[in-house]
């Protein structure tokens, strides 16, 4: 998906006239890149802050803006208001505010992206001000915040905070999986990931929002914490320790031309294995537990536990239902481990592993 689609779409947004089709269609493009959903909210943050002004200070705004991307090399229609008139400006000036108000957005938005990244305008530039931190496929990545929260980055995560993380808000957004061990602070360290938002003042929980799993979970291992979802922004959901929450994620009633709905959810107790050990944080522990998943789910995890991709051959394997643990193998090894418990063949070239009869 092109930004240019991308900003359109905000811009929509922002002007109140996108469809519910074109918010959906942009919540997703939100939720694959990070860089995007944090130029959003400070757009969203610039416009709210003007929203109180009159319409003169508007106008002002509009034209100084536009003036802006004039003398940064943008080719936009520029409005024709001749001095002559008075009574005339007024009308004509009137006029380009009542302008479409997506239009308008869609000028701020182009002159922020120039602000943010045209390097060579006679525009001053602003530096990337949000710092990102990836974990590849096949590794782990543990982290301190700068406000002192710990967080262990599982294969294949992302995380996203701003520059004034710590300071005025302990806002991130999260990509893949990650265990926070938050320090308590009297600011709220919120977390967006997939279609809901997670609240919490000091505690330690696990977030798996892998865009391309079928739901979404939050595990309390101690403290509070608060889920909210955007289907039911005013119902927020209060986990207890041991407690977990599953959201079906909507991408999945989506690619089925299904009617839109509100997430599916259930609250159950954490998977414990034995006293020390439980399942949904083993893999900070250099652990891949699974307990009777699907072959094809457990193919998920280990393709970022391994750094490979897996490939089935037949469907009737893809559905197996298996239990295991896994630690310093390899994954020829877990392949022959997974063998014991059902029928198959396996082949690796490079890191494309494929499954058959």
């Amino acid at each position: 998906m092109s930004p240019s689609r991308f900003w359109n779409l905000l811009a929509k947004k922002i002007a109140g006239e996108a469809t519910a089709e074109e918010l959906h269609e942009l919540e997703s493009l939100l939720l694959a890149n990070p860089d995007w959903a944090y130029q959003s909210e400070q757009i969203q943050q610039l416009w709210q802050s003007k929203s109180d002004t009159n319409q003169r200070e508007s106008e002002l705004a509009f034209e100084q803006h536009f003036q802006r991307m004039k003398e940064a090399g943008v080719n936009l229609p520029e409005p024709e208001i001749s001095p002559a008139n008075s009574q005339t400006n007024n009308s004509k000036r009137k006029k380009l505010f009542a302008f479409s108000i997506a239009a308008f957005v869609i000028f701020l938005i182009t002159g922020f992206i120039l602000l943010n990244t045209n390097k060579t305008s006679p525009v001053s530039s602003i530096e990337k001000n949000y710092s990102e931190i990836s974990s590849p496929f096949g590794s782990k990545t543990k982290l301190v915040l700068p406000d002192s929260t710990v967080v262990w980055l599982n294969a294949g995560s992302k995380l996203t905070y701003n520059e004034h993380f710590g300071t005025t808000n302990r806002n991130t957004i999260l990509v893949g999986e990650a265990f926070f061990d938050v320090k308590k602070s009297t600011i709220p360290f919120i977390i967006r990931a997939n279609t809901i938002q997670i609240k919490v003042l000091g505690t330690a929980f696990n977030v798996k929002a892998y865009p391309e799993d079928k739901t979404t979970e939050t595990s309390l291992i101690r403290g509070r914490v608060e889920v909210t979802m955007d289907k039911r922004p005013g119902e927020p959901i209060i986990l207890k320790p041991n407690e977990k929450l599953i959201v079906a994620n909507e991408r999945t009633e989506t690619k089925l031309n299904l009617p839109k709905k509100d997430p599916k959810v259930v609250i159950s107790e954490l998977t414990h294995i034995d006293d020390s050990t439980i399942a949904e944080t083993s893999w900070v522990h250099n652990e891949l537990i699974f307990q009777d998943e699907t072959f094809r789910e457990i193919a998920h995890k280990m393709e970022r536990w391994y750094g490979v991709s897996i490939e089935f051959k037949d469907e009737e394997i893809a559905n197996e239902r298996l239990s295991g643990t896994f630690t310093t193998e390899t994954i020829r090894d877990a392949l022959n481990a997974l063998e014991y418990s059902t029928k198959f063949h396996y082949s690796i070239k490079g890191n494309l592993v494929t499954i058959t009869q």
